[in-house]
Protein backbone atom coordinates (compact mmCIF):
# COMPACT_ATOMS: atom_id res chain seq x y z
CA UNK A 1 0.00 0.00 0.00
CA UNK A 2 1.16 3.69 -0.86
CA UNK A 3 1.81 5.89 1.73
CA UNK A 4 3.10 9.23 1.42
CA UNK A 5 6.39 10.74 2.35
CA UNK A 6 7.57 14.41 1.56
CA UNK A 7 10.70 14.85 0.10
CA UNK A 8 12.44 17.77 -2.29
CA UNK A 9 12.23 17.26 -5.98
CA UNK A 10 15.89 16.44 -7.40
CA UNK A 11 15.93 19.08 -10.17
CA UNK A 12 13.64 22.10 -10.85
CA UNK A 13 12.88 22.69 -14.57
CA UNK A 14 12.00 25.59 -16.84
CA UNK A 15 10.03 25.57 -19.92
CA UNK A 16 8.71 28.09 -21.77
CA UNK A 17 5.15 28.09 -22.36
CA UNK A 18 3.35 30.97 -25.28
CA UNK A 19 6.33 32.77 -24.00
CA UNK A 20 5.66 32.59 -20.39
CA UNK A 21 8.04 30.49 -17.85
CA UNK A 22 6.66 27.41 -15.98
CA UNK A 23 8.54 26.19 -13.47
CA UNK A 24 8.31 22.01 -13.03
CA UNK A 25 9.75 19.83 -10.15
CA UNK A 26 11.05 16.67 -11.42
CA UNK A 27 11.16 14.02 -8.92
CA UNK A 28 13.40 11.04 -9.79
CA UNK A 29 16.12 11.77 -12.93
CA UNK A 30 15.83 11.83 -16.38
CA UNK A 31 16.26 9.98 -19.00
CA UNK A 32 13.09 7.35 -18.32
CA UNK A 33 10.91 5.68 -20.72
CA UNK A 34 7.84 7.49 -18.87
CA UNK A 35 7.53 9.93 -16.92
CA UNK A 36 4.10 11.35 -14.66
CA UNK A 37 3.14 14.70 -15.30
CA UNK A 38 1.62 16.13 -11.91
CA UNK A 39 -1.16 18.75 -12.37
CA UNK A 40 -1.97 20.88 -9.08
CA UNK A 41 -5.55 22.43 -8.60
CA UNK A 42 -7.01 25.55 -8.76
CA UNK A 43 -5.93 26.40 -5.07
CA UNK A 44 -2.70 25.07 -4.61
CA UNK A 45 0.39 24.57 -6.64
CA UNK A 46 3.28 22.50 -7.29
CA UNK A 47 4.55 21.37 -3.90
CA UNK A 48 1.59 20.29 -2.91
CA UNK A 49 2.21 17.23 -4.68
CA UNK A 50 5.60 16.86 -2.28
CA UNK A 51 4.34 13.79 -0.75
CA UNK A 52 2.83 11.95 -3.56
CA UNK A 53 5.40 12.50 -6.35
CA UNK A 54 8.11 10.37 -4.78
CA UNK A 55 5.96 7.42 -4.75
CA UNK A 56 6.16 7.33 -8.88
CA UNK A 57 9.63 7.57 -8.84
CA UNK A 58 10.02 4.78 -6.13
CA UNK A 59 8.50 2.83 -9.01
CA UNK A 60 10.65 3.88 -11.66
CA UNK A 61 8.87 6.70 -12.87
CA UNK A 62 9.99 10.12 -12.18
CA UNK A 63 6.98 12.66 -11.55
CA UNK A 64 7.02 16.29 -13.03
CA UNK A 65 5.07 18.31 -11.02
CA UNK A 66 3.88 21.42 -13.13
CA UNK A 67 3.24 24.66 -11.38
CA UNK A 68 0.64 26.22 -13.87
CA UNK A 69 0.69 29.99 -14.96
CA UNK A 70 0.50 32.41 -12.04
CA UNK A 71 0.86 29.61 -9.50
CA UNK A 72 4.83 29.62 -7.40
CA UNK A 73 7.04 30.22 -9.91
CA UNK A 74 5.43 30.03 -13.23
CA UNK A 75 4.93 33.66 -15.13
CA UNK A 76 1.67 34.43 -16.43
CA UNK A 77 -1.99 33.60 -15.75
CA UNK A 78 -3.82 30.67 -15.59
CA UNK A 79 -6.89 31.77 -17.16
CA UNK A 80 -10.85 30.15 -16.43
CA UNK A 81 -11.72 27.43 -19.03
CA UNK A 82 -14.47 29.05 -21.93
CA UNK A 83 -15.07 27.36 -25.00
CA UNK A 84 -14.48 29.63 -27.38
CA UNK A 85 -11.10 30.28 -26.27
CA UNK A 86 -7.12 28.88 -25.80
CA UNK A 87 -7.34 27.11 -21.94
CA UNK A 88 -3.96 28.19 -21.01
CA UNK A 89 -3.23 24.51 -18.80
CA UNK A 90 -3.08 22.64 -21.75
CA UNK A 91 -1.08 25.17 -23.51
CA UNK A 92 1.64 24.42 -20.52
CA UNK A 93 1.34 20.92 -20.70
CA UNK A 94 2.12 20.84 -24.27
CA UNK A 95 5.18 22.53 -23.45
CA UNK A 96 5.85 20.27 -21.13
CA UNK A 97 5.19 17.24 -22.55
CA UNK A 98 7.70 18.76 -25.35
CA UNK A 99 10.21 19.03 -22.99
CA UNK A 100 10.13 16.15 -21.14
CA UNK A 101 10.35 14.30 -24.91
CA UNK A 102 13.58 16.81 -25.67
CA UNK A 103 14.84 15.26 -22.90
CA UNK A 104 14.52 11.30 -24.38
CA UNK A 105 11.01 10.51 -22.63
CA UNK A 106 9.03 7.95 -24.57
CA UNK A 107 5.63 7.41 -22.68
CA UNK A 108 3.84 10.21 -20.59
CA UNK A 109 1.33 9.79 -17.97
CA UNK A 110 -0.64 12.88 -17.00
CA UNK A 111 -2.26 12.76 -13.52
CA UNK A 112 -4.44 15.84 -12.08
CA UNK A 113 -6.55 16.68 -9.37
CA UNK A 114 -9.67 19.33 -9.75
CA UNK A 115 -8.90 22.04 -11.97
CA UNK A 116 -5.53 20.27 -12.94
CA UNK A 117 -7.53 16.84 -13.45
CA UNK A 118 -10.07 18.49 -16.16
CA UNK A 119 -6.34 19.76 -17.45
CA UNK A 120 -4.37 16.75 -18.21
CA UNK A 121 -8.14 15.00 -19.72
CA UNK A 122 -8.21 18.13 -21.90
CA UNK A 123 -4.46 17.63 -22.55
CA UNK A 124 -4.99 13.96 -23.64
CA UNK A 125 -7.23 15.34 -26.76
CA UNK A 126 -3.71 15.61 -28.64
CA UNK A 127 -3.25 11.79 -28.18
CA UNK A 128 0.07 11.77 -27.42
CA UNK A 129 0.02 10.45 -23.98
CA UNK A 130 -0.07 6.73 -22.10
CA UNK A 131 -2.65 7.22 -19.72
CA UNK A 132 -3.90 9.90 -17.72
CA UNK A 133 -5.70 9.86 -14.19
CA UNK A 134 -8.36 12.59 -13.14
CA UNK A 135 -9.19 12.90 -9.32
CA UNK A 136 -12.36 14.99 -8.51
CA UNK A 137 -12.70 15.90 -11.92
CA UNK A 138 -13.98 16.91 -14.08
CA UNK A 139 -15.80 19.29 -11.94
CA UNK A 140 -17.44 20.99 -14.69
CA UNK A 141 -19.56 18.77 -17.24
CA UNK A 142 -17.51 17.79 -20.39
CA UNK A 143 -19.93 17.74 -23.59
CA UNK A 144 -19.75 13.72 -25.11
CA UNK A 145 -18.31 14.53 -27.99
CA UNK A 146 -14.88 16.13 -26.13
CA UNK A 147 -15.33 12.77 -23.64
CA UNK A 148 -14.94 11.03 -26.84
CA UNK A 149 -11.44 12.32 -27.40
CA UNK A 150 -9.62 11.40 -23.97
CA UNK A 151 -7.08 9.13 -25.29
CA UNK A 152 -4.52 6.80 -23.89
CA UNK A 153 -5.43 4.27 -20.45
CA UNK A 154 -7.96 6.34 -18.41
CA UNK A 155 -8.23 6.32 -14.55
CA UNK A 156 -11.00 8.17 -12.63
CA UNK A 157 -11.34 8.66 -8.82
CA UNK A 158 -13.53 10.48 -6.77
CA UNK A 159 -15.22 10.54 -3.21
CA UNK A 160 -18.79 10.04 -3.28
CA UNK A 161 -20.09 13.14 -1.39
CA UNK A 162 -17.10 15.58 -3.16
CA UNK A 163 -18.60 19.02 -1.55
CA UNK A 164 -18.86 20.03 -5.24
CA UNK A 165 -20.78 17.57 -6.62
CA UNK A 166 -18.58 16.06 -9.10
CA UNK A 167 -20.26 12.71 -9.39
CA UNK A 168 -22.55 13.18 -12.37
CA UNK A 169 -20.05 15.09 -14.28
CA UNK A 170 -17.55 12.25 -13.57
CA UNK A 171 -19.36 9.58 -14.52
CA UNK A 172 -21.28 10.86 -17.66
CA UNK A 173 -17.19 11.42 -18.70
CA UNK A 174 -16.39 8.01 -17.63
CA UNK A 175 -19.20 6.36 -19.53
CA UNK A 176 -17.91 8.07 -22.73
CA UNK A 177 -14.99 8.06 -23.21
CA UNK A 178 -13.59 4.85 -24.97
CA UNK A 179 -11.62 2.12 -23.21
CA UNK A 180 -9.45 0.70 -21.77
CA UNK A 181 -10.86 3.06 -18.36
CA UNK A 182 -11.15 2.29 -14.76
CA UNK A 183 -13.37 4.09 -12.15
CA UNK A 184 -12.89 3.71 -8.53
CA UNK A 185 -15.05 5.13 -6.25
CA UNK A 186 -14.54 6.30 -2.29
CA UNK A 187 -16.92 6.63 0.48
CA UNK A 188 -16.45 9.99 1.63
CA UNK A 189 -16.62 14.28 1.55
CA UNK A 190 -12.95 14.51 0.98
CA UNK A 191 -12.09 16.87 -3.15
CA UNK A 192 -8.94 17.28 -4.44
CA UNK A 193 -5.37 16.49 -2.93
CA UNK A 194 -8.09 16.15 0.59
CA UNK A 195 -8.51 13.06 -0.49
CA UNK A 196 -4.90 11.45 0.30
CA UNK A 197 -5.36 12.69 3.77
CA UNK A 198 -8.41 10.79 4.29
CA UNK A 199 -8.87 7.43 5.99
CA UNK A 200 -9.13 5.69 2.50
CA UNK A 201 -5.76 7.97 1.49
CA UNK A 202 -2.79 5.31 1.36
CA UNK A 203 -5.65 3.01 -0.58
CA UNK A 204 -6.45 6.16 -3.50
CA UNK A 205 -2.34 6.51 -3.25
CA UNK A 206 -1.87 2.98 -4.20
CA UNK A 207 -4.16 3.16 -7.45
CA UNK A 208 -3.19 6.16 -8.52
CA UNK A 209 0.57 4.89 -8.44
CA UNK A 210 -0.11 1.01 -9.69
CA UNK A 211 -2.14 2.62 -12.47
CA UNK A 212 0.69 4.85 -14.05
CA UNK A 213 3.30 2.88 -13.34
CA UNK A 214 1.81 -0.54 -15.01
CA UNK A 215 3.92 -2.45 -17.82
CA UNK A 216 2.39 -4.16 -20.52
Amino acid sequence: MATATSVPPQERLTVSSDGETIQADLYGRLPATRVAILVHGQNWDASGWRGVAPLFAARGVPALAVNLRGYAGSTGKTNRYRPDKPWTPVADLRAAKGALRGRGVKEIALVGSSMGGSAVLASSFEGDVECVVAISAPVAAVPEELSKKISGRKLFVFADRDPLRVMPNVLSCFAAAGAPKKLVIFGGREHSRAMFSAPYGDEALGEIVEFVCRRG
